[in-house]
């Protein structure tokens, strides 16, 4: 492998992130084939690049709020990133996009109607020990499980959108996208959720933030709308230690994956998850798999 992610010459992966413990956790063949592998769809998904221009627009937005600028100069900031990101100045066009939910458009409209709907938000950014503004936050952390071919640590790795307090007690704020509804049902997948609890793990690890939750700001963007809610996550801290432990038996397995250079597929994950996109892949016979993955 030369993937610095993972220990040279095996096929396990020293350094982690949620992407990677979610993926072995629904399907070691999935893991295989996205993360060892490397396998990804020919086009970038529409979702993933949306939420990417969403999140980086917001994140200028609490940047320059973090920095004394005024609400309107944030904002303008804000859509000023949004305008540049989704210009493609080699072919002199917007960013196209299909999908009538999740365009050019529809992104500048929500970044505007959020800031609108939370110019006097009661959320306050955390400011870190080295005075910096806790946003868009890269950690990476050594546990204290180590693989058995070097005797090495494993590390955890990630983003955090925003360190927030809220009341006083600070809190981990991620936002999310969505075109489904934002209903109660919706914020009820965020507990457990692997994603989230290692954030919060480790921005008490990394920079000594105790949170008590996370606050999940989302937006169901539509052809014609633009809605947001936001709810309150709380954790106890016997959950977030649950969360560590158990990744001690995900690496253990994922090492044991490694060595036997067999990783099985999960079939009960195959419709979850909206769909897993190797699916097609796996129903195929084994000895032409790779075949129909190099075609797709």
């Amino acid at each position: 492998m030369t993937n610095s992610s993972f220990i040279p010459n095996t096929t396990l992966q020293h350094a982690w992130d949620s992407t990677s413990l979610r993926a072995i956790k629904e399907c070691p063949r999935k893991y295989f084939y996205s993360i060892v592998q490397g396998w990804q769809p020919r086009e970038t998904s529409v979702h993933l690049i949306f939420g990417l221009h969403y999140h980086s627009a917001l994140e200028r937005y609490d940047h320059a709020k973090a920095a004394g600028a005024s609400h309107e100069d944030a904002q303008r900031q804000a859509l000023h990133h949004a305008m540049v990101v989704t210009w493609d100045s080699s072919k002199g066009r917007p960013w196209l996009s299909d999908d009538p939910n999740k365009n050019r458009w529809t992104l500048i409209r929500s970044v505007v109607w959020y800031l609108e709907q939370f110019a006097n938000d009661p959320l306050e950014t955390v400011i870190l020990a080295n005075g910096k503004p806790a946003v868009e936050l890269s950690f990476r952390w050594q546990t204290s499980y180590t693989n058995s071919y070097t005797d090495a640590p494993f590390f955890y790795c990630g983003h955090i959108d925003r360190l927030a307090t809220l009341d006083g007690n600070p809190y981990v704020l991620d936002r999310k996208t969505s075109k489904s509804s934002i209903d109660t049902n919706f914020f009820s997948k965020f507990s457990p959720d692997t994603q989230l609890t290692g954030y919060e793990v480790s921005a008490n690890v990394v920079y000594s933030v105790p949170v008590l939750g996370v606050i999940v700001d989302a937006v169901q963007t539509g052809a014609n709308f633009s809605r947001f809610a936001r709810q309150t996550i709380p954790r106890h801290e016997s959950q977030r230690q649950e969360w560590y432990e158990g990744l001690q038996f995900w690496l253990s397995l994922a090492e044991h994956f490694a060595r036997t250079g067999n990783y099985p597929m999960n079939e009960q994950s195959c419709g979850n998850y909206g769909g897993c996109s190797f699916r097609e892949i796996c129903s195929k016979p084994a000895s032409s798999r790779e075949m129909w993955l190099r075609a797709s």
